[in-house]
């Protein structure tokens, strides 16, 4: 630990942008850099910290710098296709979204550039949603940030963010996928899966903002109470861990452990009743007894009646006063494909979803 933080203060010289510039390495250990990591997301390692999951946050406020670069790691990548590598997005002072997908060979991104004290919000864009995204330490689409470069005589401040935490779990509809396209555009191409100009276009997302708090998400394409594609295990299984080697947990719960559970699982199929009430029960064990657990009827309309009849028989079982079942009815909203909710549709969703939440959330 002493080597990384002294690591922090060392300057440098990089090449950026075809120049050879001096600055100051700011390694992911720094305590500034760390608390600003979304929670059960990353994946810590000694070079820096890794993600495989589309909307995983980072959110560093610098100081006495007017450049911000981030150092990554692409040698572990192995896709088929160019189009397939991860995209990353981030805000500089909450101003415009600017997306970056990641190429072969690079080390280097650009972040920020003339503007003093910036206040940078970076998360994970957008995934291929077929290659691997559990086996191993780290899996080959993994995200890899090592450091940052800053200019010489900069530092970080903790940023302000909530303390109250909100764990969105689900599959590809809130993991963004196809939010950036129009209405019946179709499927995605391999690129444009989770990519959208609307920040982190999840309607997850957009009610944990709305109530307060901060958002951390665990959403994949083509997922599911019992697992899914990609190697992903069930949710009973995947609560206890990052990667099939690596756990979320700290002396046996999430850490820290979440104030809010929002799953919204049964898009790709209907579920085994047992792997829904497997998944609530261990979920229930990893976090408070106050933690609220709220189980949505997928917004699609599809495996609606078996996750209700489902979540029913786990609350008789458990008798778990703070586990509620959402069902929004029937609301139209846009899709690309009939499934997958555009930007917009996801704010349509958001604000259905508001009179549904507001009795759940607000109340002590």
């Amino acid at each position: 630990m002493r080597i990384k933080i002294y690591l922090s203060f060392i300057m440098l010289v990089l090449t950026l942008g075809g120049l050879k510039v001096h600055g100051t390495l700011i390694p992911m250990t720094d305590r500034n850099v760390a608390v600003g990591l979304s929670p059960y997301n990353w994946v810590w390692e000694n070079e820096g910290i890794s993600s495989t999951v589309s909307g995983a946050s980072l959110t560093v406020k610098f100081k006495g710098t007017r450049k911000v670069a981030l150092l990554v790691s692409t040698d572990h990548l192995v896709f088929s296709a160019p189009q397939r590598y991860p995209i990353i997005a981030w805000t500089v002072n909450g101003g415009k979204v600017i997306l970056h997908q990641l190429v072969a060979g690079e080390s280097m991104i650009l972040l920020s550039e003339g503007v003093p004290d910036p206040l940078i919000d970076l998360y994970i864009h957008g995934m291929s949603p077929f290659e691997n995204r559990y086996q191993g330490d780290l899996p080959v689409n993994s995200v890899k940030l090592n450091s940052f470069f800053i200019d010489d005589g900069g530092s970080t401040v903790r940023a302000k963010l909530s303390k109250r935490i909100w764990l969105t779990i689900g599959d590809s509809i809130l993991a963004g996928d196809g939010a950036a396209l129009n209405e019946d555009d179709g499927r995605p191409d391999d690129n444009r899966w989770a990519s959208s100009d609307d920040p982190r276009a999840s309607y997850g997302y957009l009610l944990a903002g709305h109530f307060g708090y901060r958002e951390s998400r665990l959403a994949w394409g083509g997922y599911d109470w019992g697992g899914g594609m990609a190697g992903l295990p069930a949710l009973e299984n995947l609560i206890d861990s990052a990667t099939s080697t690596i756990s979320r947990l700290y002396r046996g719960k999430l850490m820290p452990v979440p104030d809010v559970v929002m799953i919204n699982l049964g898009e790709n199929g209907a579920p085994a009743a047992k792997d829904v009430v497997d998944a609530l029960t261990k979920l229930r064990s990893r976090v408070k007894k106050g933690t609220r657990i709220i189980v949505m009827v997928p917004v699609s309309g599809r495996a609606g009646s078996p996750v209700t009849q489902a979540f029913q028989v786990y609350k008789k079982s458990s008798d778990d006063t703070h586990a509620y079942l959402v069902d929004l009815g029937r609301i139209a909203f846009a899709t690309c494909d009939g499934q997958h909710p555009t930007a917009i549709a996801h704010q349509t969703i958001f604000r259905a979803a508001i009179a549904h939440f507001e009795p759940i959330c607000t109340t002590k």
